[in-house]
This record gives structure tokens, C-alpha cells and sequence, in this order.
């Protein structure tokens, strides 16, 4: 069967697309140097032993606080997907801190955001959670990206009216 050009170019251009939607939203560049042999958990346990290291984590952020010297965003973290989004579960392998020298906006970067970070591991920082000593890891932001909510897939069956208000 012999294909026309058209159907050719349709195909290639939903490839195209089908592969442009399942690239994370970070410049090549970084995230050749990703190391993706890394764990959360390793992190959690031992932040020191992996210091330097750039690490592409995500979750949903808990709290974001400007400070003197620049931003400091607390993230519960979540599994990664192949996009780079962070997953819709109640899966974390614990917290960390995000730092940024840049002041980001607190209405922006709220509560309940999904978030994901291209950064280096800088140790870590005992902070209180709740009434305990949290030893969150800290990574120095190289660049992040804020996900849109989802609003997954839409249908309802019904029948009525309805009025939106």
C-alpha cells in the first residue's frame, strides 16, 4: 500500500508531537548532566555524601519562605514520571529545601503546587516539623518549573440542566 504525502506528513507531525509531550521542560544541556542514578531515599539518608551532585527531584510544595539572601521552597516529595511531573500519590520519600538566590513570589510558587527542580545537592538543614527536628536535604535550585494543575479527563453523563453560577 502506497502512502500519499499527506498521510506521511500527518504521521511524522503526531510523532513529533507525541514526543515533544513527553520531554521534561528543561533545556537539554541540564539535564545531560543529571545524575539519575541517585535515590530520593539515598539523599534523605546520607545529603552530605552526595554533595555537588545535580539531581532532578519534584513534589508538591509545602511552604515557601523569602529570606534575606533569596527564596527557600520546602517540597514533600513525590516519584517523578517520564515527563518530569511530579506523581499524583500519597508516595514521598520525606521533604527537602529548595534555595534559590531569587526572590520568588509566595502567591506564585503556594502551597499545593506540583513542582519540579534541577539542582545540587548542598547538604542539608535541621529545621522544626511540627514538634520534632527535621533534617531536611537542601538543593541549590538551577532551575525549576512549576506544573499547571491537572484536570484529567472530563465526562459526565446526565441528564437536566445546569446552570454555572
Amino acid at each position: 500500500m502506497k502512502q500519499t504525502p499527506i498521510f506521511v506528513l500527518v504521521r511524522l507531525s503526531l510523532a513529533v508531537l507525541l514526543a515533544a509531550g513527553c520531554a521534561p521542560p528543561f533545556p537539554k544541556e541540564l539535564l545531560d548532566r543529571v545524575d539519575r542514578n541517585v535515590p530520593f531515599a539515598a539523599i534523605q539518608q546520607e545529603p552530605a555524601r552526595f554533595s555537588g551532585k545535580l539531581l532532578m527531584v519534584g513534589g508538591t510544595i509545602v511552604d515557601t519562605r523569602n529570606l534575606k539572601e533569596g527564596t527557600q521552597i520546602e517540597v514533600i516529595q513525590k516519584p517523578l514520571d517520564g515527563e518530569g511531573r511530579p506523581a499524583q500519590t500519597d508516595e514521598t520519600g520525606g521533604r527537602f529545601l529548595a534555595v534559590t538566590k531569587t526572590f520568588l513570589d509566595a502567591a506564585v510558587f503556594h502551597r499545593g503546587r506540583s513542582i519540579t527542580i534541577i539542582g545540587e545537592v548542598a547538604g542539608s538543614k535541621l529545621q522544626p516539623l511540627g514538634e520534632v527536628e527535621y533534617r531536611y536535604p537542601v538543593l541549590t535550585a538551577k532551575d525549576m518549573h512549576l506544573w499547571s494543575p491537572s484536570a484529567g479527563p472530563r465526562f459526565s453523563i446526565g441528564i437536566g440542566v445546569y446552570r454555572g453560577f
